[in-house]
């Protein structure tokens, strides 16, 4: 529902003045959800057969690891404005379980008759064998990164494992808002800070670890990878970086920022890794950089200034982001194994056709499906309504939240 706009001049939205939910956040997912299929569907599927093509494929690894930055930051930003003054704890856990749960079984299900019947290689990794049931009950119940061992952190939709990251933050929610709400103003800065350099701490220390590389395209050894980008606590700090952000848009302390000059923050981050060990490829380096541009976009549709993310077309991709997050790679492992053929290479155009020509609509088809028929029944059906109005405490200014993460 949209409300009357405010009136000219007015800096800040108030309560029960704007719209319920900040729409360029929700714009903004589809553009991260495209950077996370591109990898996949371009350097882990094994196209191309030119050698300059797969590395060019290769370097697009790090736009994928940026985007799973940006959707942590972005589900504490969301969650954290989106959250009432009393927070019931079990009904918050209840609606996020039926959130995600009932879409990601439903893909698994998928997934789990292509792998059991023709091997681990199904996957387009770098494996073969039967699927083991230990690692397939991982993954359906989002276990899969609590240890780093190939096979759990590998099986059935590899994805999945940002969700076994989502769970912990679910979990834990409740007890960081208490904690985030507690923090004096003139202090929110120093914990952002603080938090950012907790979260560059991680990829330092998982330094400390050595092995094998995961995988070709991967120069990380799993032990590396594992610690700084799949284990749930590491992604800890960013997400906790959303909730002060949450807090600092909301109490009016962000400062507009003009997006021609941040919007290159991420791609800068990216050219610095030439010179970084490649762990830091992965994980929360990204973080700030990420976090600027989703704070300047949640304040700038608190003011309802422009935004080119807010048009009709991103939010309608945008809410059926996770959908397609889900849902892509499975799609492209059928496609590759049953259009395409197994271990079938091609030239550099011919490749990029099988992408953008059949993978990517494809995935486009099923996450809409998925959406329709899936995700948004199960929300509507399991959820018990709408939240009540967003706020912090008291001295906190209101200004209504976006769209669930």
């Amino acid at each position: 529902m949209l409300h009357p706009s405010p009136a000219r001049g007015s800096s800040m939205s108030t309560p029960g003045s704007s719209p319920d939910r900040i729409r360029s956040l929700t714009g903004i997912r589809a553009f991260a959800a495209l950077a996370v299929f591109l990898p996949h569907a371009l350097s882990v599927s094994g196209v191309f057969a030119g050698s300059a093509a797969r590395k060019a494929a290769d370097a697009t690894i790090p736009l994928a690891t940026s985007s799973v930055t940006l959707f942590f930051v972005l589900s504490g930003l969301v969650l954290t404005w989106s959250a009432p003054t009393r927070l019931d704890a079990n009904a918050f856990r209840r609606r996020r379980l039926v959130r995600i749960f009932p879409a990601h079984l439903t893909v698994w299900t998928l997934a789990v008759p292509l792998i059991a019947g023709y091997g681990i290689s199904a996957q387009m990794l770098t494996v073969s064998g039967p699927l083991k049931p230990g690692p397939a009950l991982a993954d359906l119940f989002l276990l899969q990164a609590c240890y780093p061992r190939y096979d759990l952190m590998t099986a059935v939709n590899p994805v999945t494992w940002s969700l076994a990251c989502e769970l912990l933050f679910y979990l834990a929610f409740p007890l960081l808002l208490t904690l985030v709400r507690r923090i004096p103003r003139h202090r929110l800065w120093h914990c952002t800070a603080l938090t950012t350099g907790i979260g560059l701490s991680v990829p330092c220390l998982a330094l400390l670890l050595d092995g094998p590389d995961f995988m070709p395209s991967v120069p990380v050894s799993l032990e590396q990878l594992w610690a700084a980008y799949m284990f749930p606590p590491s992604r800890l700090p960013e997400f906790v970086l959303g909730m002060l952000l949450a807090r600092i848009v909301m109490e009016g302390m962000w400062r507009p920022l003009r997006l021609r000059w941040i919007l290159p923050l991420p791609f800068t981050a990216i050219a610095t890794l030439a010179v970084l060990p490649p762990v830091f490829a992965f994980g929360p380096y990204f973080a700030a950089p990420v976090a600027v541009i989703i704070a300047e976009l949640a304040s700038r549709d608190a003011r309802r200034a422009p935004s080119p993310l807010r048009g009709r077309a991103l939010v309608f991709l945008g809410d059926r982001a996770f959908a397609f997050y889900l849902v892509h790679y499975v799609v492209i492992m059928y496609t590759r194994h049953f259009v395409l053929g197994p271990g079938t290479r091609y030239g550099t155009w011919a490749g990029l056709g099988w992408v953008f020509l059949a993978f990517l609509p494809l995935s486009c088809a099923a996450a809409w499906l998925l959406h329709r028929y899936v995700e948004k029944p199960a929300v509507d059906r399991f959820s018990t309504g709408r939240l009540p109005h967003p706020g912090l405490h008291r001295r906190t200014r209101q200004v209504p939240g976006p769209p669930p993460a």
